[in-house]
């Protein structure tokens, strides 16, 4: 081999290994630093009739030992809908009138390409007087560049399948499972974009839902 088709050779190799790197440059994504003062806000669509609806901001108000603590307001008014509460890996705890103890599997960091994860709670709705049994599966399939009206983010795709069983004696009412897409940015500690379906026990699905970011604050 002479000098220049080794250099040559060396100049593809080296190129190769750029590429290999880029590939794989995501680093694992820690538990997010979550603030007060730190909000998204999320454009709400109903995929079933394709019109969009409620432009709702997630306002962090307080972080403490039982989690983060948000509230939810319409963007346009400022008119304060509810209160949540997410466990600090930015899982459900308080959604409206559920909660699950411990959290809704949504996360489980460090999160990189891959993972696979599972984990079990209970949903109680007091109002409604129902009880549920909830079975998460999460898996992080890979890095994807999505865009959304708040910009161009870097995410990580992220499918939660969670099955859920009625307590009710006697009854399958209130059994099936929900299936989310989420595609999380680290960029602002939150997903980008949710895509959301639930399936009832006889497999017909009755909702079809998605948020997508508008804005976004990150102190």
């Amino acid at each position: 081999m002479n000098r220049q088709v080794g250099r040559t050779v060396l100049a593809v190799c080296l190129a190769c290994n750029a590429l290999a790197a880029g590939a794989d440059e995501h680093s694992p994504i820690a538990t997010p630093a979550v603030a007060v003062g730190d909000s998204w806000t999320y454009q709400y669509t109903d995929v079933w009739k394709k019109l969009p609806g409620n432009r709702n901001r997630m306002e962090v108000t307080s972080v403490d030992d039982a989690g983060i603590h948000v509230d939810i307001k319409r963007a346009a008014s400022g008119a304060l809908v509810t209160r949540q509460r997410f466990s600090r890996e930015m899982n459900p705890i308080d959604r409206g009138n559920m909660h699950f103890a411990p959290a809704f599997g949504r996360y489980a960091f460090p999160l990189e390409a891959g993972k696979e994860w599972s984990s079990d709670a209970t949903g109680d709705n007091p109002v409604a007087g129902k009880h549920w049994r909830y079975r998460f599966k999460g898996k992080a399939l890979g890095w994807e560049k999505i865009t959304v009206p708040a910009g161009e983010f870097d995410a990580l795709k992220i499918v939660v399948t969670a099955y859920y069983q009625g307590e009710e004696v006697g009854s399958n009412g209130g059994s099936g499972q929900s299936n989310e897409t989420v595609w999380y940015a680290p960029a602002v500690n939150n997903f980008v974009k949710l895509e959301y379906q639930d399936t009832d026990w006889n497999g017909r699905i009755f909702n079809r839902d998605m948020w997508e970011l508008a804005a976004y604050n990150k102190k």
